[in-house]
């Protein structure tokens, strides 16, 4: 009887840590995503431009970009028009 509970109480401490895994990995996902999303559209704005913007605001209020500032703190760094931002997200 003993044995049986231990057993189930080692399953289940199992489960939840493998469900904290997952939910790790997605969030890990879902900011890369949104990474490659912001570079997607600074890449786009250097085609039709000639120029990365200057900011997040500008994609968001001329490419469409939407990120949900509640939740992601969004690193963008640009060092000159022509260069390639740096940019990072990072799960608030």
């Amino acid at each position: 009887n003993l044995i049986i509970m231990v057993l189930l109480l080692s399953i289940l401490v199992f489960g939840i840590f493998s469900l904290n895994n997952i939910s790790s990995s997605k969030e890990e996902e879902m900011t890369k995503n949104i990474e490659a999303a912001i570079l997607s559209a600074a890449i786009q704005c250097y085609a039709l431009e000639g120029s990365y913007p200057p900011d997040i605001v500008y994609l968001v209020q001329n490419y469409g970009l939407i990120v949900d500032e509640r939740i992601y703190f969004v690193f963008y760094d640009i060092q000159g028009s022509n260069m390639m931002p740096n940019v990072a997200v990072f799960k608030r």
